[in-house]
């Protein structure tokens, strides 16, 4: 008669959860590795194989060749979901356990869906609306940067301090032309950085008479003047114009002509003695244009036969 024969039953070892739980990343970011750990079972002996699959269940996945250690490092280049999960085994004993499923998620890095438009405005005007930017796919929270530049790239402006937010409204202080753009870090997605186009902002003078109408003129009754002409500079947009007529040289109380919307003005036969006075207003479409404002021309009209 043999010896007796010890069988020890042991529960089957147990694994902890795979972690992270959970990625999502940006294509090509660094992965962390996924991890188990393993207790319990037969001696501390134990067999790794990861498994891949494409719903989130930890049967009928494919098995990773060459993933048989604790540790597995996903796949990080191909826009996917994928769940992973490892089985443990202790061949000897034939004890097993199946870890529960981590999924990762591959996703296309950022792109510009807004970019920045630029503008022409007058001197203290409000840039509406702001410059904006937004942008599609990506993970992880966006951090946004403006730039400010005195050349159009987007490589060597200078960081404007504050400007950390999806819009940004530029100063328009100081008449010259600046250019604008945003980068958009997605750091905990592993995203690389994105920068948008420039937006060139040209910020004008206020427009200013540069050719005045005729200062003075005396005429005849039944004469007619010569025609006043006027121009202008700076500003910007399309110009409307209206010539006023006066009894004073005020340039703010006048009368506006009926039909007189060009930039010169012949006024009509005098029939009657006295001192007329006339000027023109351009006004412009632009954003924030101040009017302009010409000087007014003096119309003497006499009476010799008298």
């Amino acid at each position: 008669i043999s010896n007796p024969a010890q069988i020890d039953v042991v529960d089957d070892p147990t694994v902890s959860a795979p972690t992270p739980a959970y990625q999502q990343l940006c294509q090509n970011a660094t992965i962390q590795d996924l991890t188990v750990i393993a207790n319990g079972g037969v001696g501390t002996n134990y067999s790794y194989q990861w498994y891949s699959n494409t719903v989130n269940s930890n049967s009928g996945g494919t098995l990773i060749s060459g993933a048989t250690s604790s540790s597995y490092t996903p796949q990080n280049t191909t826009v996917n979901v994928t769940y992973y999960y490892c089985i443990i085994t202790q061949v000897a004993s034939g004890c097993e356990v199946i870890s529960i499923t981590a999924e990762v998620e591959i996703v296309p890095g950022p792109t510009f869906s807004t970019q920045p438009i630029g503008t022409s405005v007058c001197v203290g005007a409000t840039i509406t609306p702001s410059l904006s930017v937004s942008y599609i796919n990506g993970s992880g929270t966006s951090q946004y940067q403006w730039y400010e530049n005195t050349v159009n790239n987007t490589t060597t402006g200078a960081p404007i301090s504050g400007a950390t937010n999806s819009t940004y409204t530029p100063s328009t202080t100081t008449a010259g032309t600046l250019y604008y753009y945003c980068t958009i870090d997605l750091p905990q997605g592993g995203c690389n950085t994105i920068t948008s186009q420039t937006a060139e902002i040209i910020v004008n003078d206020d427009p200013t008479i540069n050719l005045q109408p005729i200062a003075n003129q005396t005429i005849c009754v039944g004469g007619t003047s010569q025609q006043l002409d006027v121009s202008y500079i700076n500003g910007v947009g399309s110009p409307t114009y209206q010539w006023y007529e006066n009894t004073t040289p005020s340039t703010t109380t006048g009368a506006p002509i009926s039909g007189a919307t060009l930039d010169n003005y012949t006024p009509p036969t005098f029939t009657t003695t006295g001192t007329y006075y006339y000027y023109l207003v351009v006004s412009l479409s632009g954003n924030g244009c101040n009017d302009a404002t010409s000087d007014a021309a003096e119309v003497i009209v006499i009476d010799i036969s008298v």
